[in-house]
């Protein structure tokens, strides 16, 4: 049993159906199924010219029908714009100012907590330029456009994705106002990083606000280990534990269902791997490696093949 707190379980909407599938109907399968929350990702999504009253009707929608909308503002690095085309077209070239509409549109939807993901893991080991210099890049934009978001009454959620820590995260938020930013806490992305979910929970407790639910196994690879994705309460991620500690710790935090779509690796033999993951001690990464399971034939890939891990995943969130 996960203690997954009841009103607070939803479900990214590309788990359940097709992008093509129109809004309405979405949310509507999701309080068939008894969710609590769909996650849609941008806003434009539901209008691609942000229309305030289209996206209005779209919130009111889902308020009848009892779904909270989830809502993205993908991804934010100042070296990498290429990677925020919505917020770019949003803001007619100017990557702030189009986070701030992004998030306003975010409003009239009725949510008021956005999320935002750094960046991939082909940034953290960029060699042409820093990984800290890209975090300072950041670091700096959210700064400029806090005041703006306060005013807005809205908040940023920062991603554990799979190519930050959350020491990392945590810094972030230790220089931006609480009531401003918060975490999106990804644990099956942690583990990429050789971080212990439970670890990692407590670095970033009372400022978790959302939790994304998935699994995965660890597997010795041959310059380290590999993240093989399972169905949900099958793998190293200790969802009861995990659950309870930050149901303890972050009580209004949600719970989404998100299938993650790449099997990565952590070359932690490698020279210098633990040079780019200066915070990682030999404590928890002992805790960690003891996870792994032992050279084995490679199990079939999961992905592409939905099918287990989405039935996996509705079954997991329902019998919490």
């Amino acid at each position: 049993m996960s203690e997954i707190p009841a009103g607070r379980r939803g479900i990214f909407a590309k788990e359940l159906f097709a992008p093509a599938i129109p809004v309405r109907a979405g949310i509507q399968e999701a309080a068939d199924r008894g969710f609590d929350g769909l996650y849609l990702g941008s806003p434009a999504s539901i209008s691609p010219e942000l229309d305030r009253k289209e996206l209005e009707e779209a919130g009111q929608f889902a308020k009848q029908a009892g779904i909270v909308l989830g809502i993205s503002a993908g991804m934010l690095n100042p070296y990498q714009p290429g990677r925020s085309v919505e917020a770019l077209e949003a803001g007619g070239g100017d990557l702030a100012l189009g986070l701030l509409r992004l998030i306003e549109a975010a409003r009239w939807l009725g949510q008021h907590e956005v999320m935002l993901v750094v960046g991939t893991e082909y940034d953290r080991f960029n060699r042409t330029l820093e990984w800290s210099e890209q975090l300072r890049a950041v670091a700096s934009l959210l700064r400029r456009i806090q005041p703006d978001v306060r005013s807005i009454g809205s908040r940023i959620l920062i991603k554990t994705h799979q190519e930050i820590t959350s020491w990392e995260v945590a810094r972030l938020l230790d220089g931006l106002e609480p009531e401003v930013f918060a975490a999106a806490f990804d644990p099956v992305n942690l583990i990429v990083r050789m971080e212990n979910p439970l670890a990692a929970a407590g670095r970033l407790a009372g400022r978790i606000s959302q939790v994304h639910v998935d699994d995965a196994q660890l597997l010795w690879s041959g310059s380290g280990l590999a993240r093989a994705l399972c169905p949900a309460g099958t793998g190293c991620i200790p969802w009861p534990d995990l659950t309870g500690q930050i149901r303890r710790s972050d009580p209004g935090a949600w719970y989404w269902g998100e299938l993650h779509q790449a099997e990565l690796v952590m070359p932690f033999l490698s020279p210098g791997w633990f040079d780019e993951h200066a915070d990682i001690g030999l404590e928890e990464t002992a805790s960690w490696l003891s996870k792994a399971q032992p050279l084995v034939q490679a199990r079939p890939s999961l992905i592409g093949v939905k099918d287990e891990r989405v039935a996996g995943l509705l079954a997991y969130l329902a019998a919490s």
